[in-house]
């Protein structure tokens, strides 16, 4: 039986290499009563949260109301997709993706909660897409918080899109887009 090896190397800072994800927030278009001000204000949170935490945020003017939309930039480690084959085969890709952009829906997903309560979170919460190169899938709140998400995650989309999935690469133009229902309203009495 052949052991391998990883080489001993000290990591620098051109092993570095940026991720750059699209985050967006829109209102559920399948409901009334749309409630802008909570997504901006769940937008807000989140970035505010994620700078804390050392990403870069790089606003888009795309020249419309409504929304939140920003570009979130972060660093992944250049040797793990050196060694993708060694490491984690076909879905190493993936697998830096989807664990690059979980602390971003963790901190969409909290913000959220603090802004709505942890019952209508719980009861109401905010459909999330994520588009690599194009090619979607749809998550619930509670894959995210799971332990494994990251390979969770990864697993789902190769099954739903095998060869899409092979071609993902850190280079890949990665969107994630959160679907923000509206608050619901106390009855007056």
């Amino acid at each position: 039986m052949e052991e391998h090896i990883t080489p001993n190397i000290a990591y620098t800072p051109d092993m570095l290499q940026e991720l750059v994800i699209t985050f967006e927030l829109v209102t559920d278009e399948n409901e009334s009563g749309s409630d802008p001000a909570l997504v901006l204000a769940i937008g807000r949170d989140t970035v505010i949260a994620l700078q804390q935490e050392g990403y870069i945020i790089r606003p888009i003017y795309v020249g419309q109301k409504g929304g939140f939309l920003v570009e979130i930039v972060t660093e992944t480690m250049q040797f793990i997709w050196n060694y993708h084959e060694e490491i984690i085969a076909d879905l190493s890709g993936l697998v830096t993706i989807f664990g690059t952009i979980i602390p971003t829906i963790q901190k969409m997903l909290q913000a959220h909660e603090q802004r709505v309560g942890k019952e209508e979170s719980a009861t109401n919460p905010i459909k999330i897409k994520i588009e690599i190169d194009g090619t979607p899938i749809m998550v619930e709140a509670p894959d995210i918080v799971q332990a494994e998400a990251s390979l969770k995650l990864a697993h789902q989309y190769h099954s739903v899109h095998p060869k899409a999935a092979l071609q993902a690469t850190t280079k890949s133009n990665v969107k994630v887009q959160g679907q923000v229902p509206a608050r619901k309203r106390r009855q007056r009495r």
